[in-house]
């Protein structure tokens, strides 16, 4: 989320945006031209320095969107997962484990639902395409 500081130049900003608006508005013709384009000046980069701040707010509150989208799906399967030796499985109606394994570390560390895959280099080994972790294929297999 984003500090306090960014907020409050956000706000400052926009009040100086208002306070030269209002100027050039409650101005009269004794503003001399040079002045006026000196102050619409002013107006543009400190509308642009918003932009540029709510653009970077956007995309924080959108970063933070993802990740609480990430973690309600990972609550709503906690219960659907048991592990069984090696791995995590999903199971079925009568609460047992099925199908293929999933990485224990991914599940354990970063709640996402891996699934494990045969090392080609290795007989008898499925390995975590998303971080590495190996498996003896024992103790992690498909059921």
């Amino acid at each position: 989320m984003p500090d306090m500081t960014t907020i409050g130049a956000i706000l400052s900003s926009i009040k100086t945006a208002t306070d030269i608006a209002k100027l050039i508005h409650a101005s009269d013709l004794s503003l001399e031209q040079a002045e006026v384009k000196l102050k619409l000046a002013e107006l543009v980069g400190a509308l642009a320095d918003v932009k540029m701040e709510l653009a970077e707010v956007q995309e924080t509150l959108s970063a933070k969107d993802k990740q609480i989208a990430e973690l309600d799906e990972a609550f709503q399967t906690k219960d659907t997962l048991v592990r069984h030796l090696d791995a995590y499985y999903v199971v079925d109606e009568k609460g047992k484990p099925k199908g293929f394994p999933l990485c224990l570390r991914c599940w354990e560390n970063d709640r996402k639902k891996r699934q494990l895959v045969e090392d080609s280099g290795y007989n008898r080994k499925l390995v975590c395409p998303s971080c590495g972790h190996s498996y003896k294929d024992h103790m992690a297999r498909t059921l």
